[in-house]
């Protein structure tokens, strides 16, 4: 009999839950249901690797700690574990994992990420290290597609992953039926030290299916900061702390200077590489997770690829800021860049006509 059969099911989950909100919870809660966990652990993180670090949004470490053990503190299979806040400096997840097994060694673990997450997975630092040690558990993500088949999956993922065991499950036919049997997986490769061809392992990359809940921190600070209302959006316990604490108020002139330095530059650096037709727009009046617009326009693909190549590395160079996201360098028609509370998009000419971006950022509330 396989071993890990027996073994209690532990997830974890980790991130900055700046603030953490319904769209968590819901996550939390369905996987749960979904895969049968006996135990849940959070773990905030005291600064995130790969998110652009705006200190503007940030608050006390201990505040984003502490409304997380107060949102979940109903819930007793989940729990909160501080080490990388206590820990300081980069928070890097197999550091993490490795603390947590470890400390869970008879326990069959599961790491849950956003689908967002995964496609930027393979830039995480030692993430082979990860999928050594836990089962990835992936959650839908509103207006992103689970890959069906290894091709699609993160470029410095694919040599790891064996084609799926059996026929990928539309997700439409998975949150019909939530046996956790019935989800769409991957078999992950082990590591060689040598030539030898890898050999398949126990581990799993699953696919997991969400009611999606178009919620994000972002867009709950802005609301914050707009004097508008959240407690739809988040835990009671939370909206209550972030009232009593008063919590990212008062900080929307130091948005509008951070983020007017990174405008300046982009179009600096946009028109190094022959872009044109660059516009940029106050949207903090609209009901958008991010305060500030850029779009600029290339002639053709070629420029457009070249353009956002070229811009994301002199940001990080210059500026020391990485994207959030990023979205379109595959077909080059368009690139976006999601740096927080600035979003830059790069259109081919032709592509930005036919979107007609700015005529919605312009239109009236």
């Amino acid at each position: 009999m396989n071993q890990d059969i027996l073994k209690i099911k532990t997830a974890v989950m980790g991130g900055s839950f700046n603030p953490f909100h319904l769209a968590h919870l819901n996550s939390l809660l369905t996987v749960k249901e979904l895969f049968h966990l006996e135990n849940i652990i959070l773990i905030p993180s005291f600064q995130t690797p790969l998110k652009a670090p705006t200190k503007n949004q940030e608050i006390e470490p201990f505040h984003r700690l502490e409304m997380l053990k107060q949102a979940v503190s109903s819930y007793p299979f989940i729990t909160v574990d501080d080490q990388e806040i206590c820990r300081r400096g980069m928070s890097y997840t197999y550091k993490t994992i490795s603390q947590v097994v470890k400390q869970n060694r008879k326990e069959e673990l599961f790491f849950i990420m956003g689908l967002d997450q995964f496609y930027t997975f393979d830039k995480w630092k030692h993430f082979e290290k990860i999928l050594q040690k836990t089962n990835l558990i992936v959650t839908s993500y509103p207006g992103q597609c689970f890959p069906l088949k290894r091709d699609h999956f993160p470029k410095g993922l694919k040599p790891l992953i064996k084609k799926s065991p059996s026929k990928f499950i539309p997700s439409s036919v998975l949150s019909k039926n939530p046996s956790s049997q019935s989800f769409p997986f991957f078999f992950v490769k082990s590591e060689s030290a040598s030539n030898l061809k890898p050999k398949s392992t126990s581990r799993k990359i699953y696919f997991c299916s969400l009611k999606d809940m178009d919620i994000s921190s972002s867009y709950v600070r802005q609301r914050l900061r707009e004097r508008k209302e959240v407690s739809h959006l988040l835990p009671k316990a939370v909206d209550l702390y972030i009232q009593t604490h008063k919590l990212y108020i008062g900080q929307d002139s130091n948005i509008k200077n951070q983020s007017q330095k990174l405008i300046d530059f982009s179009i600096k650096e946009l028109k190094k590489k022959k872009a044109y037709d660059i516009k940029t727009y106050d949207l903090r009046a609209k009901p958008l997770p991010f305060s500030f617009g850029l779009i600029a326009s290339a002639s053709n693909t070629r420029q457009v690829k070249a353009s956002a190549v070229h811009l994301k590395r002199e940001i990080k160079s210059h500026l020391g800021l990485n994207p959030i996201k990023e979205e379109g360098r595959e077909e080059s028609r368009w690139v976006v860049f999601d740096y927080g509370d600035l979003v830059i998009h790069i259109f081919y000419d032709y592509t930005r006509k036919f979107y007609k971006l700015e005529g919605l950022w312009e239109s009236p509330e």
